[in-house]
C-alpha cells in the first residue's frame, strides 16, 4: 500500500511498563531521499479527542460529521461540540454589579477530557474553520481559553442539552477577579477592566471595538477555530 502517490498515516501505541499509561502518537509516513528505496516516520504528534473520535468513525465504517446542524453550531462529534453566539448587548456581571454593555461574538468549545473553553471573534459573521480566535474579553480568563471555574456549575459531558448552562457559566458568572491573561488590550488590572465597560455603557455603545481584543495564538501565529477544535491553544 505504501506509494510516493500514497499519502499514509502511520499511529504507534506507547506503553510505560511501570505506571501502566498508554499513548498514542500519530506520525507521517515519508519517502526516503537520495533516490532510496523505502519510507520513514516524520516526527510524532499526540493523539487528540478530535482524532480519536475520527479513528472510531473509520472503525465503524462512519460518518462523524454526518448530521444537519442548527446555524449556530460550528462543530459536532462524540468528544467536540462547538458553537457560537453573535456580538450583542449583555448586563455583565462584575463583582455584584450589573454593567450592559457590548460583547463580541463568542466561540464556546465544549470537549471530553478538556477544560471547558470560550473565545472571541471578530465581525458578526458565522466563524469559519479559519477565523482566527481572542481571548473572550471578560474576568476569569486563563491561557488557553479556559476560565476559574469557583463555585460555578460546569458540565462534564458533551451533550447538546448541556449548550445552556455552558453559556450561563461564561455569561452570568460574577466576574471577580483577572486570570493568568490580559483579557482586552489596555486593561492590565481588574479595575481597568471594569472601568472599560462602565465607559462603554456610560457612552451608549452598541458594538465591542474590534481593537481592543487579545489574539488567543502564541508567537508561532494566530489560533484558528479548526486548530483549537483539534485541541490546540
Amino acid at each position: 500500500m505504501l506509494s510516493e502517490k500514497v499519502s499514509s498515516k502511520a499511529m504507534l501505541i506507547h506503553h510505560h511498563s511501570q505506571t501502566g499509561v498508554v499513548t498514542v502518537t500519530s506520525h507521517s509516513v515519508i519517502a526516503l531521499e537520495d533516490g532510496k528505496a523505502g519510507f520513514t516516520l516524520g516526527a510524532g504528534r499526540a493523539f487528540s479527542s478530535y482524532d480519536k473520535s475520527e479513528l472510531a468513525a473509520l472503525l465503524l465504517n462512519e460518518d462523524a460529521g454526518a448530521e444537519f446542524l442548527p446555524e449556530h453550531y460550528l462543530f459536532s462529534s462524540r468528544t467536540v461540540l462547538a458553537w457560537y453566539r453573535r456580538p450583542g448587548l449583555h448586563d455583565i456581571p462584575i463583582l455584584g454589579e450589573r454593567i450592559r454593555a457590548p460583547l463580541p461574538g463568542l466561540i464556546f468549545i465544549a470537549a471530553a477530557n478538556q477544560s471547558f473553553r470560550c473565545f472571541a471573534f471578530k465581525g458578526n459573521q458565522r466563524p469559519t474553520p479559519e477565523t482566527e480566535l481572542f481571548y473572550a474579553p471578560l474576568g476569569n480568563v486563563y491561557k488557553g481559553g479556559t476560565f476559574c471555574t469557583g463555585s460555578g456549575n460546569v458540565p462534564r459531558d458533551v451533550q447538546r442539552e448541556n449548550i445552556p448552562a455552558w453559556e450561563n457559566f461564561v455569561l452570568e458568572s460574577d466576574n471577580t477577579h483577572s486570570g493568568t491573561v490580559e483579557p482586552v488590550a489596555g486593561c492590565r488590572s481588574f479595575e481597568a477592566l471594569k472601568e472599560f465597560y462602565r465607559a462603554l455603557s456610560e457612552k451608549g455603545s452598541n458594538r465591542f471595538p474590534a481593537s481592543k481584543l487579545v489574539s488567543a495564538g502564541s508567537y508561532s501565529g494566530p489560533l484558528t477555530l479548526a486548530q483549537a477544535i483539534k485541541g490546540g491553544a
